[in-house]
């Protein structure tokens, strides 16, 4: 029972899409459910379920299927044209936006480094600037007289 909760987990956690798994799945329902009438059974149903697995795979194709012949019967250029690209315009936004996560990330980073110094040099002015001034309080303005022996 862990054994298969693990293996599930594992599987819906990797970043592969679960529709390639339809077929799979299917297969497996319809030859548990198929078994109930024997072997010839068993293979129907898991040949029935491997075929509605794909598909509902393939469901997202068919429906691009359905607006490219669309397209085609009003003979909209533009539309085709739009279909065809929206599968790279999404990855290539997604590309860029992670390099601009990226790009923040280390302009943050860099700008925590370069103001370290800053806060540095200013402590250090302070420290120096009140030593110094302890220093010239506390020497005399003119050198003191030497004492003469009585």
């Amino acid at each position: 029972m862990t054994r298969g909760f693990i293996i599930l987990m594992l599987i819906s956690l990797t970043g592969c899409s679960f529709r390639s798994t339809y077929p799979t799945l299917g297969g497996i329902a319809g030859g548990s459910i198929g078994s109930i009438g024997g072997i010839g059974g068993a293979a129907l149903g898991a040949g029935a379920g491997v075929l509605a697995g794909e598909a509902l795979k393939n469901a997202d194709a068919l429906v691009e299927a359905e607006e490219t012949i669309e397209a085609l019967s009003h003979g909209d250029v533009s539309a085709l044209v739009a279909n065809g690209l929206a599968e790279h315009k999404t990855g290539f936004e997604s590309f860029t936006s992670y390099i601009k996560k990226i790009l923040i990330g280390a302009a943050v980073l860099l700008a925590g480094y370069l103001a370290i110094p800053i806060f540095i040099a200013k402590r250090t002015a302070q420290n120096c600037s009140k030593t110094e001034a302890i220093k010239h309080q506390t020497r005399a303005p003119f050198p003191p007289k030497p004492s003469t022996p009585k």
